[in-house]
């Protein structure tokens, strides 16, 4: 008998299996539109759900595990005030994206140090965590795909091509179509370097560990992939907290 874990992000859908020794394996990664080609061949006793998109993706979830074929028990997490070492800055716990929440827990649980997690899919976020677990807050801002259509549509001269599907760091656009692409991708540079200047010089932290994930993270320039980690499992490992603890 399996446990299964879904991480039902914005635009994508992330799952995992837990066997019965609390092993965690991925499963699928897939679209809400190409859910329904997915099936369930192992055993579930039940399943462990994190969401963030809202009650209609939730629902082509929900649709997708009744056509499975088995009564199976779903268990949503939500952000708590404190678990599994972490204590959550908000002073309304539930307001906390619930993957930024299991993020850190998958992060603290790990390596209980200092860290910094940017997460840069639909909205670029940036949670801190310190050596104790205490969630210290952090920034949400748009994703690059998200500043660019926010251009699009409040600018009617400003234009995009089609062709091209992503900016370039570090470098000078010379055209609309560029200048935009470009200045989306440097903008989150931007925010990612101001990110560290805040970790170095206002919170005094050298020995930290800095995670990446989402989709956006490759469009980073190498120097400043190299000062840290990609990890695209983080909610799902959080998850397995709660899933293990059950």
């Amino acid at each position: 008998m399996y446990k299964l874990l879904i991480d039902a992000g914005n635009t994508r859908i992330k799952t995992a299996l837990m066997d019965a020794e609390g092993h965690v394996e991925p499963l699928f990664n897939t679209t809400y539109e190409d859910l329904p080609n997915e099936s369930l061949k192992p055993t579930i006793s039940a399943v462990w759900l994190a969401a963030v998109a809202g009650e209609v993706r939730s629902n082509i979830i929900e649709s997708w595990l009744r056509e499975q074929g088995e009564e199976l028990k779903l268990h949503e997490v939500h952000s708590e005030q404190f678990a599994f070492g972490v204590q959550n800055a908000y002073s309304t716990p539930e307001n906390l994206g619930v993957d930024r929440w299991l993020a850190m827990l998958g992060a603290y649980n790990e390596q209980q140090k200092p860290t910094v997690i940017v997460d840069a899919g639909t909205a670029i976020t940036v949670d801190w965590v310190d050596e104790n677990g205490k969630h210290l807050g952090g920034w949400i801002a748009p994703g690059v795909e998200l500043m660019k259509q926010s251009v699009l549509q409040r600018a009617p001269k400003v234009f995009s091509d089609a062709t091209q599907l992503y900016g370039r760091a570090n470098q000078l656009g010379t055209s609309t179509p560029d200048g935009l692409l470009d200045g989306c991708v440097n903008n989150f540079a931007g925010l990612v370097r101001q990110a560290l200047h805040v970790t170095e010089v206002e919170l005094d932290w050298f020995d930290y560990r800095l995670i990446y994930s989402g989709g956006s993270t490759p469009l980073l320039s190498n120097d400043l992939k190299r000062r840290g980690e990609m990890r695209s499992e983080l909610v799902l490992q959080g998850l397995a907290l709660y899933a293990r603890d059950a």
